[in-house]
């Protein structure tokens, strides 16, 4: 619609020139003939002055009904964009996105590929983490509310708005959205536009790029100026219609640190601004040496990576680097770090040894062992033999110690008695002796 009224202003204009010119000519011509002819025709002179004059004012009419048309079409077409309040993220896409690529563009050193595609990919997450830096915001490549407050704050100062292209004639319109064709009927398709001041320069980096004219007040670009946008590389990082320069930044590597730590085995996590793959490097010697060293790895692309060490030895401190690569093959690596392995579960019973009577009465006697680790004491005692552990009578220390001893009471006078001794240690190991006899006295 704005095209063709464009068009048709050019042709109404080109006609009044015309008629002006012809009026001029007639003049000329009335004043260069003699008096008997003048006047035999002056009259009809005079009636093409009044047609010509009658036309040039309906064609001006025209005209002026044609841009109070235009105004009105914009007017209807325009939609100020208020503020930002989506968090924003690596694969985000719409208009928001837009809106916070043309803001990132407008400075060519956070964003000097300015692609506006409504798609948030590895380019526009850089450009985010370069925002960041410069505002002292953390650097996490995602938009959050500290940034999106920064943001709205540029955005008031540089208004933006979304104008519709409302026909098929319309495509000279602002109009960043990518792989259309500039014949095809695209009645509900918008772009981005400057409100204030005119001349404001939207997109700096991608203007440029593209060999766009600064965008005025929004309102339409020349025609034919949309073909220049259409790339023809299939691989590129924002938008598949694209091309673009190469991601040479490599991951940014956080958060690392182990879990799940065993005797034999231990957990190493880290994250990543970017999807990338998994690589460990570990020893037990430092400095880690990539040539030589044990590794685990995955070739999954994500940003939040857990990779498990196994075979380990216990009590060991092992150092180990994590290695991220992202889909460019850009590689990011880590300092070196270090954990320490817990000892090995104990599963070895006590070892018990030297078994004695001491202090033999009628009605007492002692029981003393020793144990090569801290163990419980146990006696269990009986006058039959072979001695039942499940009806002896027993005697218990709670306390770990590698030197027992439990005194025996209210025992029969002159009676054999049959007993044996167990430990447990503080993994549950449990050791018992072979039997043992002694008899009280008179």
């Amino acid at each position: 619609m704005t095209f063709k009224v464009e068009k048709n202003k050019k042709i109404m204009s080109k006609k009044i020139t015309t008629l002006f010119l012809v009026f001029i000519v007639g003049f000329m011509v009335i004043g260069s003939r003699p008096a008997f002819a003048q006047t035999s025709s002056i009259q009809a002179q005079l009636d093409m002055i009044a047609s010509l004059t009658k036309q040039i004012q309906d064609l001006q009419n025209q005209i002026l009904a044609l841009q109070q048309k235009t105004q009105e079409i914009n007017t209807e077409r325009q939609t100020q964009v208020a503020e930002l309040v989506k968090n924003l993220r690596q694969g985000s896409s719409g208009d928001d996105v837009k809106v916070l690529q043309a803001l990132l563009a407008a400075d060519p050193i956070i964003y000097p590929e300015g692609l506006i595609t409504g798609y948030y990919g590895a380019l526009t997450s850089k450009a985010v983490r370069k925002f960041q830096e410069k505002h002292d915001i953390e650097q996490a490549g995602i938009v959050g509310p500290k940034t999106l407050k920064k943001l709205n704050e540029f955005l008031k100062e540089n208004p933006i708005a979304f104008i519709s292209s409302v026909s098929s004639t319309a495509t000279s319109t602002i109009n960043w959205k990518r792989g259309h064709d500039d014949n095809e009927d695209n009645e509900n398709e918008h772009g981005l536009c400057a409100i204030i001041p005119p001349g404001h320069l939207i997109a700096k980096g991608w203007l440029k790029e593209h060999d766009r004219p600064e965008i005025p007040t929004c309102q339409t670009l020349p025609p034919g100026i949309e073909k220049k946008d259409h790339g023809d590389n299939e691989d590129d990082d924002e938008d598949h219609n694209v091309t673009s320069t190469p991601d040479i930044v490599a991951p940014i590597i956080s958060s690392i640190n182990v879990t799940s730590i065993t005797a034999n085995s231990a957990t190493i996590n880290w994250m990543t601004n970017e999807n990338s793959d998994s690589k460990v490097y570990y020893s037990a010697t430092s400095p880690v040496n990539t040539s030589t060293t044990q590794t685990v790895n995955s070739a999954s692309l994500i940003a939040s990576h857990q990779l498990n060490l196994t075979g380990l030895n216990a009590s060991t401190t092992y150092y180990y680097i994590v290695v991220s690569k992202d889909a460019s093959g850009n590689t990011a690596t880590s300092v070196e770090n270090s954990f320490i392995t817990s000892q090995p579960a104990d599963v070895t019973a006590p070892v018990i040894s030297s078994v004695s009577t001491t202090n033999v009465a009628s009605t007492t006697a002692t029981i003393t062992w020793t144990t090569n680790e801290n163990s419980t004491s146990k006696v269990y005692y009986s006058t039959a033999t072979p001695l039942n552990f499940g009806t002896a009578l027993t005697s218990t220390v709670s306390g770990l110690t590698t030197s027992h001893s439990i005194g025996l009471t209210g025992l029969n006078a002159t009676t054999t008695y049959y007993y044996a001794v167990e430990s447990t240690d503080a993994s549950s190991n449990t050791a018992t002796s072979s039997q043992s006899s002694f008899t009280t006295t008179l």
